[in-house]
């Protein structure tokens, strides 16, 4: 700045200059900032709460308690017969009890997939009795259930102002850093998408078959207004992606799609108007990235002839009972039904479902992190028993062994530490335990704030001709007030 010293110029101004920064002139300035994987999990999109109900994106352990205070678990809209029948039955949930029943949502799922192979090893053992046979049923409805009901638990909890913490965040991350979360909600998606530098299209390190905004389309009908190398890699799936409907079926005991040899994904990025679905029960009101419970049928005619068939010796047929969810007929609806592309949630979590998928992005990411010098985990506490993300981070801090600044984010950051291999810490180049909530993280990047403006007005020309003309711009004013 010509004639003032930087040094002298408060801090509340140069955080006022950093805060009004585009996110495009941002991106410039962080070009050469360290390149930073960032890791996300449930915790990271806990604080969001501005849906209608005021319930927060809820972590495994209040799982069910969000179920029961959302629209879901509320008249007609969603399905969960299956669910509440199956607790009744199997659990010894009375119905009228069951809006009191919280269980760990990974503890009850993991439950459930122990006694699916128990009856799946029986079966291929012996056959499945009577009893054995009803309980496979009451199982895989209730498996299959679950799916719709996580998603539509995470999507009437984001179903609010696209505003969240992901915001604050992006204001301090890189062009070229990769975000990669375990959490299927579309906050961060959306986050992105509203500085203009990511698109869906490209952003999610996927090819989609087709897309729907407003209608089905080739891509997303929008633009970037700045480039940047961003990458949103979501490792569990996302409640956005689409595929044909795929569950567990009673007679095999295993998880099919109901489209044969079929690999494709869908996305889901906006609609407010009427899309086809299962008996046509589309519900409006929903903000971008998120639907009712009933996602769209995907377009046939990405599908072949032999894909759609329902193979030797079988035939479609369709069931369901008239005049209870509706007091006149409801009409079939057009394209092939699908189900959101969830990682469920299971103390081994399974890969295996649209494999080339998900693997693709777990090679994304170990690719990332073998670039980056810096990560930092938000709200995600590596249990022990989710090996693959725990192989993820010490694979890279062993093959960049001192080069890499590990930062943890979480309540319990120091207890995270401690069930991460010591071994493996101790190749980082520095590990900082922030016992903190991702919103006091913030404040803590925020307070660098005027120390990174200085920085940059220091090796960009452009940025400290900026900073000299709204300056002086205040002080004049300043001087105006006071007279």
């Amino acid at each position: 700045m010509s004639g003032v010293d930087l040094e002298k110029v408060e801090n509340n101004f140069l955080a006022f200059a950093w805060e009004n920064l585009s996110p495009r002139d941002r991106a410039k300035v962080l070009a050469d900032s360290p390149k930073t994987a960032w890791i996300f999990g449930a915790g990271a999109s806990h604080h969001y709460d501005l849906n209608a109900r005021g319930v927060p994106v809820p972590l495994a352990n209040s799982f069910f308690n969000a179920f029961h205070h959302l629209p879901t678990s509320e008249g007609f809209h969603a399905y969960v017969g299956p669910f509440i029948s199956f607790l009744q039955h199997y659990r010894g949930i009375k119905i009228l009890e069951v809006s009191k029943w919280t269980e760990n949502v990974e503890d009850f799922m993991t439950s459930v997939e122990s006694e699916l192979i128990d009856l799946r090893k029986k079966k291929e053992k012996h056959g499945l009795g009577e009893k054995d046979l009803l309980k496979s049923v009451y199982f895989c409805e209730m498996f299959n259930n679950m799916n719709f009901i996580f998603a539509n638990v995470v999507n009437e909890a984001q179903n609010g102002p696209s505003y969240s913490l992901y915001h604050n965040l992006l204001n301090f991350c890189g062009p070229n850093d990769t975000f990669i979360t375990f959490n299927w909600d579309t906050l961060l998606d959306r986050a992105l998408s509203d500085t203009g530098g990511w698109s869906p299209n490209d952003g999610y390190g996927l090819s989609f078959s087709s897309v729907l905004d407003s209608i089905w389309r080739n891509e997303a009908q929008c633009s970037r207004i700045f480039h940047s190398k961003w990458k949103l890699l979501k490792l569990h799936g996302s409640t956005n992606w689409l595929v044909p409907y795929t569950g567990m079926f009673f007679k095999t005991l295993d998880y099919q799609s109901f489209v044969r040899e079929s690999q494709k994904v869908f996305l889901y990025w906006q609609s407010t108007l009427p899309y086809e679905t299962h008996k046509s029960r589309w519900r409006g009101g929903y903000a971008p990235a998120c639907y009712c419970y009933y996602p769209p049928n995907l377009p046939a005619d990405v599908f072949s002839r032999k894909q759609l068939s329902p193979g030797k010796g079988r035939i479609w047929m369709q069931a369901g009972l008239t005049g209870i969810f509706a007091p006149f007929r409801e009409p079939s609806g057009n394209g092939v039904p699908s189900s959101p592309l969830l990682i469920t949630p299971i103390r081994q979590k399974r890969y295996d479902m649209y494999q080339s998928a998900i693997e693709s992005l777990w090679q994304q990411s170990a690719d990332a992190m073998k670039t980056v010098e810096r990560v930092v985990i938000i709200g995600y506490s590596f249990p022990p028993t989710d090996i693959r993300p725990l192989e993820l981070l010490n694979n890279t801090l062993s093959s960049k062994e001192g080069d890499i600044s590990l930062e943890i984010i979480a309540p319990s950051a120091e207890d995270i530490i401690s069930r991460i291999a010591t071994g493996y810490l101790s190749k980082a180049k520095s590990v900082t335990a922030h016992s903190i909530t991702f919103e006091s993280y913030l404040q803590e990047l925020w307070k660098d704030a005027p120390k990174l403006m200085k920085r940059v007005a220091a090796k960009h020309s452009e940025v400290k001709a900026w900073l000299e003309r709204i300056y002086m711009i205040r002080q004049i004013g300043l001087k105006t007030y006071q007279k």
